[in-house]
């Protein structure tokens, strides 16, 4: 049987140099795979030499990325005829050079948004909305990973709701999960040196303005002594704006209090997020933010920024909202953690019922049905 060959496009990808760059989409792909589907990534090889690229910005970035990424493509255009179907994932440079592979190969085109080039949108000059548009006009069909891109998309683009299904990246349930072995939990506690007594408090996301590790870092220094004095603060993270973040945090926390950690693999983050009792969900924008998501997997509640779509899954049952241009909103929580003894893994909610949409196996139904029915299309009317 000819397997339907899927091959998706991105900018970013895990490599050794930095193995956690877009993982979803690796998972999405990898658990995709099988003797019906063959789905194949075609990523920017510079990740392979430089796996902070996406953190640098400005002229001579940019150009050396997209030389990269361009050179990167041959590969998909030597074999890109035993295709039946092209993923892009993102629409500045992935989806464009995706639309014009489609208009000389005949091949539908499935675009994935996260939503990052669509935030630029509104503010952009007419060379970006005109690549925008016309990328999101010729794709056959689109999934955004929330509501909220999704409800952007109708805004800013001409696009009509048909085309657009708002499609979780997936996380997969059997790596995020709740750690019941009580001395497992209390052997990682002990290897991070973190004291029984302590308020366990966890940020994991990239040190860039986005993800508002600035944010948490204002809110404890609005933080009673008291409160501070019983917390222990890991910050899993790398980027440009990191060592001036440690800097204050070292001068607010004793250094006893405080594990700093680069980017970890995903069965140490499940690690992490079962000895926290909160993960600190601070982002100025965030499309849908897995990593909240994971955390609630575990059991751990998510104290979250109101804003994109975090608040579509973050609520009473399983953690707080808090304006994040207001820290003090933030000081005010973990006050309020600190003052009622409220435990992260004491909070009950329907897990099962509530997140069947962000279960991996359930992302990749939706998404291969939507393939193959594109495939099937191409191939009778094509």
């Amino acid at each position: 049987m000819h397997r339907k060959r899927v091959a998706i496009i991105c900018n970013s990808f895990p490599t050794k140099k930095n193995r956690m760059n877009q993982i979803f989409v690796k998972n999405l792909a990898d658990i995709s795979n099988d003797s019906i589907y063959r789905v194949q990534v075609f990523y920017n090889p510079i990740f392979n030499f430089w796996g902070n690229a996406n953190t640098k910005k400005g002229v001579f970035s940019n150009m050396l990325k997209y030389s990269f990424f361009l050179i990167g493509q041959l590969k998909l255009l030597l074999k890109i005829k035993s295709f039946d179907l092209l993923n892009p994932h993102g629409v500045i440079i992935s989806g464009f050079v995706a639309i014009i592979y489609k208009k000389i190969f005949k091949l539908p085109v499935v675009l994935h948004i996260h939503g990052g080039d669509l935030d630029l949108l509104p503010n952009s000059n007419y060379i970006f909305k005109y690549i925008y548009n016309f990328t999101v006009d010729n794709s056959d069909f689109i999934f955004v990973n929330s509501d909220n891109i999704k409800d952007k998309l109708l805004k800013f683009t001409y696009v009509t709701s048909s085309k657009i299904m708002t499609l979780s990246p997936g996380i997969n349930y059997n790596t995020f999960f709740e750690i019941e072995d009580s001395k497992k939990l209390i052997q990682s506690k002990n290897k991070y040196s973190i004291r029984k007594d302590k308020l366990v408090l966890l940020f994991s996301g990239n040190a860039i303005k986005r993800k508002g590790l600035d944010i948490l870092v204002s809110s404890l220094k609005l933080s009673e002594k008291v409160v501070l004095d019983k917390i222990h603060l890991i910050v899993c993270s790398n980027g440009p704006e990191l060592e001036a973040n440690k800097k204050i945090i070292k001068k607010v926390l004793h250094k006893s209090s405080i594990t700093f950690l680069d980017k970890v693999k995903q069965d140490e983050l499940n690690i992490l997020y079962n000895i926290s009792d909160w993960f600190i969900f601070p982002s100025r924008e965030e499309p849908l933010g897995l990593v909240g998501i994971e955390s609630i997997a575990t059991g751990t509640p998510v104290i979250g920024s109101d804003v994109g779509g975090i608040k579509e899954y973050i609520d009473k049952t399983n953690g707080f909202l808090f304006n994040p241009d207001q820290p003090k909103q933030l000081t005010d929580l973990i006050l309020k953690i600190f003052s009622n003894h409220i435990e992260g893994k004491s909070i009950k909610y329907n897990f099962i019922k509530k997140f069947k949409n962000h279960d991996i196996l359930y992302s990749k139904k939706l998404y291969l049905n939507k393939i193959t029915e594109l495939i099937n299309l191409n191939k009778e009317y094509g």
